[in-house]
């Protein structure tokens, strides 16, 4: 069996979720918090294959001076802003930020 050590702040935090009634046990929160970091982690994972993959498929941009980089990513945002703005546009779940890369 794994002992765990928790820090007096991790164990209020375990008491108050209990307290809100959303978990029955101590042992449902933590286990609620590591299906958290799995997610996260997987998330993670994907996002980094998807930037591999973007890399090896020529879809990066490089640049001279750290200025360029500023003004390429100010261009990037105001470029969605607009689409934002734009009333018949609603976002997917899909969208990356900075889709270009």
């Amino acid at each position: 069996m794994t002992d765990i050590r928790l820090s007096d702040e991790d164990r209020a935090f375990i008491e108050g979720q209990l307290q809100t009634g959303a978990y029955r046990t101590a042992d449902d929160v933590i286990r609620a918090g590591l299906q958290v970091l799995r997610e996260e982690d997987e998330e993670l994972r994907r996002l980094i294959e998807v930037g591999e993959d973007d890399f090896k498929a020529g879809r990066y941009v490089t640049f001279e001076k750290a200025g360029d980089l500023k003004k390429h990513i100010l261009a990037l945002a105001r470029e969605r802003q607009d689409v934002r703005s734009t009333p018949e546009h609603e976002p997917s779940r899909t969208e990356r930020p900075g889709g270009r890369f």
